[in-house]
């Protein structure tokens, strides 16, 4: 599954409380975002689409393109929880 800008856009808007998020706007500087608000964005995209972000490389993120570049190049989920319900 692809991971559209438009969808991280999404996710950063409502992390964020906005709602217009735009590609290019940076997350800190226009958007407003703090170092928490960073990590929370991740967490959503992580679980979301099931991918591991490494926190590291998010320094590197300036803008919403940069991190959705981030999520679209992060490996895989290997592992998918099993069903609770199901091991009984």
């Amino acid at each position: 599954m692809l991971i559209d800008l438009e969808d991280v856009c999404r996710t950063v808007g409502l992390v964020l409380g906005r709602r217009v998020v735009h590609a290019n706007d940076r997350l800190m500087e226009d958007l407003g975002a703090e170092s928490i608000d960073l990590l929370n964005i991740v967490v959503a995209l992580e679980q979301k689409h099931g991918v591991s972000i490494d926190e590291a490389a998010t320094g590197d993120v300036s803008t919403v393109r940069d991190l959705h570049q981030l999520v679209s190049r992060s490996p895989r989920a290997a592992i998918v929880p099993a069903d609770p319900a199901r091991t009984a």
